[in-house]
């Protein structure tokens, strides 16, 4: 029978067809008539290594497959449609020809150059380039160099090869629901996805510079409150352009007396026009992409690090989120307004650190003749930050279950090195106290007014990891109802349970949230892999934690307030940086028209469709950045730069081996069985993959490893240092 599909390759040279709707993107299940005569649905059909090769991941294609065998194969391939699409990949030369070995989740064999890219190529081989591949073609063929070559081994090599694994396999065209449904045109928005992420692999992309903004604002009658000579300040990074957010804080000093908190954000909404191309750029973006050493900004530097920046001395409008901090870390008293401020301090989270520790030198350098009055507002900040953690903590947020890395790889001064991946925890931390209870407070207006917007919810744990949970619990020695796969109810069980293993531990509950020091699991200093757990220590809370923190569901979009699991807030918007979230600027919109009085600019079902395809479109973003996180890293290992043992997580017992975390470095791998000193080459895992059957490995377990290399894939495999 004649399917029509989706193609998706695999590391060993085959591949799989996905079966799709008329859409082209939705998994769409044929029916068929099976072996035995009973009716059966194919959604999946193996491809052969002859056959994958001659196709690249995402190929929409009709495919000829025989829905009597038992695991049915794809017999035919012809491309119907195959996306304009970025490739990156090694240059090499086969058969007197140049080829480009790209990554095999992208190409299941080496892809044909043409001759004018081939001569232009021509000496680079063994280097990494990006190519477009030409989408008229009816096998994979480059037909034109859109980044490197450079040389392999690099950090350069390494955001190009991230680039094009990443952003190259996700076109506008692939997203749910589609631009057309919100309002974009096809293909605009696939030329504009393509030139950054061509100017991203090539290490700058200013794609949305000098794009005009000139259309309808919500609210444009609104009068801005003027708020200069109120103190406020900003902290970032001093290597920050786009300084979105500026905070006031005011403070009796009394115990019972609520800190008033004012976070003041860019008002970009009245520089940006509903419509315009710089809008239509951002909505296609989704959000601005950041890479180590290079990064897309959604809206262009002459905005976002400009006329919208809030800098020091600078006259800007914003919008702002005004609330109070009672005592109990509750948060009352929301206003939002149009406001016009003056900032009266830009400060390095160095500095806030330092005065955090006593040291107030730094910062009064930096608030230079300001220095009264941004102490004023870093104490009274610092003193809402504390309540508002404390409240926090007390509502037992899944924030609490993650380690935070200490290590980051980055690019300093074009030399590759392990750096603090949080050198300033606690100035991190105080601020994003703050802002979490802005984005907080601005979803609690919203809901009041019963005003549709994008809210961000979070269900908390996969309700389709229910049973796995639940079965952790009993190893742990709780009992976690299995909840029919609600997963509110299922993160509200499993958090309780934690507590109950933490209380009975002798502990005072969960720990706070990852990076507030309040529960150091790992010594940043300790090089790892020292303080290992015998298999009768391992722990039930250490296993249920484990076990939870690999079942978290992802965030999502919404029209109407939800729940935040993982923040434990009720409703939850993102409010707090429009210059870099296409979501914080449509929220920014339906808040402005809503102060003036006017019907918001959006409604709910162009909403629905906002949150659908920013939810598809922010996705790759987000790993476009641990692509390259983790590649960087490897770079790092295979050069010995990260010495001794590392503590690593046992996340889950499979036959070929263990899958760990290594927390110090925020990086996973794997165990192979055959390299853990047991029989045989396999083990034989049991409740779904927590432990293995001779329980000597467990779900939660910490063991000793250090860097064992790649394997034929280029994954990081780890070595076991010691067992006891």
């Amino acid at each position: 029978m004649e399917l029509r599909a989706r193609f998706r390759p695999h590391p060993r040279g085959f591949g799989f067809l996905t079966v799709v709707g008329a859409d082209g993107r939705t998994p769409a299940p044929a029916e068929a008539v099976g072996a035995d005569g009973e009716p059966a649905r194919i959604g999946r059909a193996f491809v052969p290594p002859p056959l994958a090769r001659t196709l690249l991941a995402d190929d929409l294609v009709t495919a000829v497959v025989d829905p009597t065998e038992e695991r049915p194969a794809c017999e035919q391939a012809t491309v119907v449609a195959r996306p304009r699409r970025l490739v990156a990949g090694v240059v090499e030369r086969r058969r007197g020809a140049l080829v480009l070995l790209a990554e095999r989740s992208v190409a299941a064999g080496p892809i044909a150059l043409s001759d004018p890219l081939a001569a232009r190529l021509d000496g680079a081989v063994g280097e990494v380039a990006v190519v477009l591949v030409d989408a008229a073609a009816s096998t994979p063929r480059g037909s034109a160099l859109i980044a490197g070559p450079v040389p392999a081994s690099t950090p350069e090599a390494v955001r190009a090869s991230a680039v094009g694994a990443v952003l190259g396999g996700a076109p506008p065209s692939l997203a749910e629901p589609g631009p057309e449904a919100v309002g974009l045109d096809a293909a605009a928005a696939e030329t504009a996805h393509l030139r950054v992420a061509g100017q991203l692999a090539a290490g700058s992309a200013q794609v949305a510079s000098g794009l005009d903004r000139r259309g309808p604002v919500p609210g444009a009658a609104l009068a801005a409150v003027d708020r200069r000579a109120e103190p406020c300040l900003t902290v970032d990074g001093f290597d920050s352009r786009d300084l979105d957010d500026a905070i006031a804080a005011s403070w009796s000093g009394a115990a019972d007396a609520p800190v008033r908190v004012a976070v003041h954000v860019t008002d970009v909404a009245v520089d940006v026009g509903l419509g315009s191309a710089a809008d239509l750029h951002a909505r296609t973006m989704g959000a601005t992409a950041y890479l180590g050493a290079a990064s897309a900004p959604m809206l262009g530097e002459d905005l976002s690090a400009a006329a919208g920046s809030l800098g020091a001395g600078q006259e800007r409008r914003v919008l702002s989120a005004r609330f109070d901090v009672a005592p109990d870390g509750s948060v009352a008293a929301v206003d939002l307004e149009p406001a016009l401020i003056r900032s009266r301090a830009r400060l390095s989270y160095s500095a806030v650190e330092s005065w955090l520790a006593g040291d107030a030198t730094q910062l009064r350098a930096q608030a230079r003749t300001q220095g009264e009055p941004v102490l004023g507002v870093l104490r009274a900040a610092q003193e809402a930050a504390r309540r508002l953690a404390a409240a926090r903590e007390a509502r037992a947020s899944l924030e609490a279950l993650f380690e935070s890395a200490a290590l980051a790889p980055a690019v300093v001064d074009g030399a590759l090195v392990a750096v603090a991946a949080e050198p300033h925890a606690r100035a991190h931390h105080l601020i994003e106290q703050l802002m979490v209870a802005a984005n907080e407070a601005v979803g609690l207006w919203l809901t009041e007014r019963d005003a549709p917007a994008l809210f961000r919810t979070h269900p908390g744990l996969d309700g389709e990891h229910r049973r796995r949970l639940v079965a952790a619990a009993r190893r742990a020695g709780v009992d976690l109802p299995d909840l029919d796969g609600d997963p509110e109810a299922l993160t509200g069980a499993l958090l309780g349970a934690v507590g109950r293993l933490d209380a009975g531990a002798g502990g005072e509950g969960l720990p706070g949230p990852a990076g507030t020091g309040e529960r150091d699991v790992l010594d940043p200093a300790d090089a790892g892999g020292r303080d290992l757990l015998d298999p009768a220590d391992a722990g039930g809370r250490d296993l249920l934690v484990a076990a939870a923190a690999s079942s978290s569901a992802r965030a999502r979009y919404r029209s109407w307030p939800g729940p935040h699991r993982g923040l434990a807030a009720q409703a939850y918007c993102h409010f707090t940086s429009p210059l870099r979230r296409y979501a914080d600027l449509v929220v920014h919109r339906q808040v402005r028209a809503l102060l003036a009085g006017e019907t918001p600019p959006y409604g709910t079902a162009e909403l629905d469709a906002l949150a659908t395809w920013l939810d598809a479109r922010t996705g790759p973003l987000g790993r476009l950045e641990a692509v390259e996180r983790a590649e960087l890293w490897t770079l790092l290992l295979e050069r010995g730069a990260v010495d001794g043992p590392e503590t690593a997580v046992i996340t889950e017992v499979r036959p070929a081996g263990l899958r760990v975390r290594v927390p110090r470095l925020g990086l996973g791998g794997f165990l192979p069985a055959g390299a853990l000193g047991g029989e045989g080459a396999a083990l034989s895992a049991v409740d779904h993959g927590l432990a293995s059957a001779d329980e000597r490995w467990q779900v939660g377990r910490r063991v000793a490893v250090r860097y064992g290399g790649l394997d034929e894939q280029g994954r990081v495999d780890w070595a076991l240092v010691e067992d006891r």
